[in-house]
């Protein structure tokens, strides 16, 4: 985790906390983007998130490994 210099766009706060690890609190699985493998298998690839410190908005969402075959109902 990390900080960036980038404001707030609700608030326009500058304490963005980035790379915060969107998780879950029971053993339901993962929380996270499906895609399709190699053999039809699915797998989930995590989101992460950047958030304002200061209000607590989710500035940015997103996934460290782009370019999956994802998959859509």
């Amino acid at each position: 985790m990390g900080q960036i210099s980038a404001k707030c766009t609700h608030c326009g706060g500058s304490n963005i906390v980035c790379g915060v690890t969107v998780d879950q609190t029971a053993d339901a699985g993962r929380i996270g983007l499906a895609y399709k493998t190699r053999f039809v298998l699915m797998g989930t690839e995590q989101f992460y998130a950047d958030v304002c410190d200061d209000c607590g908005t989710i500035v940015r969402l997103y996934v460290k490994t782009p370019g999956k075959t994802w998959y859509t109902k």
